[in-house]
């Protein structure tokens, strides 16, 4: 009986064979989880301020465009945004990337 492996035990002999710096990871200290801590709300913060301004541009584009320009404008607002966001999030996980190493 002694041979027979449960399913937690296969599925953590497969994880460790597909991703293998997953059972190479080190523990990381209480300062770098601070860092890290820190890091997430200071890019949380730009990103939150990305958006109000999303959101006051949006309110604004009645204003300043034709009605029929309305769809195109927000289409392009909102995809700006996204590409702001996406770029801040990678930026926040290279230096997350950085403090763990």
């Amino acid at each position: 009986m002694s041979g027979l492996k449960s399913a937690w035990e296969l599925s953590l002999e497969r994880s460790e064979k597909l991703v293998p710096e997953l059972k190479n990871k080190k523990e990381i200290t209480e300062e770098q989880k601070k860092k890290i801590g820190d890091i997430r709300m200071e890019y949380k913060a730009k990103i939150a301020d990305k958006d109000v301004m999303l959101q006051d541009k949006l309110r604004k584009l009645h204003d300043r465009i034709p009605l029929e320009e309305m769809q195109h404008a927000t289409v392009e607002l909102q995809k700006e945004f996204a590409e702001e966001k996406k770029a801040y999030e990678d930026k926040m996980e290279k230096e997350i990337e950085s403090i763990r190493h």
